[in-house]
């Protein structure tokens, strides 16, 4: 069952800044393919990244004697984000919104809808 939640308005004069490898993308819309007939309902899973944060510190997970994962710390070496503000990505996912991909937080921000994701959720970049 999928509830329909309003999304979270960001005023226009409220600056965004995101933390971490979380980025705010503007889904861009869908142009099918000239060569393969394409049939798709719903919303795009791709679109321009508009704010990334800086990077993460990345989890280390410590094993037990069974193997089994039992606590994580994270690690001393920092990872900046690969992807850049300007980059067109394709997000995980055959389709965000029909309850078989990804379902991403979204926001209204300078009056237009965004996503909110991680940079782990991203599949390629153009």
């Amino acid at each position: 069952m999928k509830l329909d939640v309003a999304p979270d308005i960001i005023g226009a004069e409220q600056n965004l800044r995101p933390l971490r490898d979380v980025m705010v993308v503007k889904p861009l819309p869908f142009t099918p393919s000239e060569t393969i007939e394409t049939v798709r309902f719903g919303r795009p899973v791709r679109g321009e990244v508009i704010h990334i944060g800086p990077g993460l510190h990345p989890r280390k997970y410590k094993t037990n004697a069974e193997g089994q994962r039992s606590s994580f710390t994270f690690s001393k070496h920092y990872q900046p984000t690969e992807v850049k503000a300007g980059d067109i990505v394709e997000l995980g996912g055959l389709n965000i919104y029909d309850g078989k991909g990804y379902n991403f937080q979204e926001i209204i921000y300078r009056g237009e809808k965004h996503l909110i994701c991680q940079e782990a959720d991203v599949c390629g970049v153009y």
